[in-house]
């Protein structure tokens, strides 16, 4: 690998780290598998930059690599646990709204991935379809049957 690879390395590295590792504790509902599966991204990303080819935005292609391991992992460990008391120590906004946390967490799988890119991760539609390699309109339907689904768990009070 070239110095030059390195280096670009090296800024992805510190630029994305606690995205990724943020991006995991979404997925994982566990602080170290999370920091685990981190550290494979990280990896992976290292091995595989030279193929980054500039189809999508950077942060795309690099949270497409993290959705696919914390997928690896959940289907590996079947780990489905609710949240964990831990997620708190990411210092997001979860701490002050923990029950609308739990409630995303609880949602099927394909149906939380689109919520957490979407309004987590803002990222377009667009994006989470590429990211998710699925259909645009199959994206559309996730957020609305999400939201149906949030309604339901938190009742009327739940705000759109």
């Amino acid at each position: 690998m070239s110095k030059n690879t390195s280096l670009d390395f090296d800024t992805i590295y510190s630029e994305y780290k606690d995205y990724i590792f943020r991006t995991c504790i979404l997925y994982l509902k566990d602080y170290h598998l999370a920091e685990d599966c981190t550290q494979n991204v990280l990896i992976k990303i290292y091995r595989k930059i030279h193929t980054f080819k500039g189809k999508s935005s950077l942060k795309t292609w690099i949270t497409g690599i993290c959705v696919n391991a914390c997928k690896d992992i959940l289907k590996k460990k079947k780990y489905m646990e609710s949240v964990d008391e831990t997620i708190s120590d990411i210092g997001t906004d979860f701490v002050s709204q923990i029950s609308i946390a739990e409630a995303v967490m609880s949602l099927p799988l394909q149906i939380r991935e689109v919520v957490i890119l979407y309004y987590y991760r803002e990222f377009t539609m667009k994006e989470v379809a590429q990211i998710t390699h699925t259909k645009l309109t199959n994206v559309e339907y996730r957020l609305r049957r999400a939201k149906t689904l949030l309604k339901e768990k938190l009742g009327d009070d739940f705000c759109e």
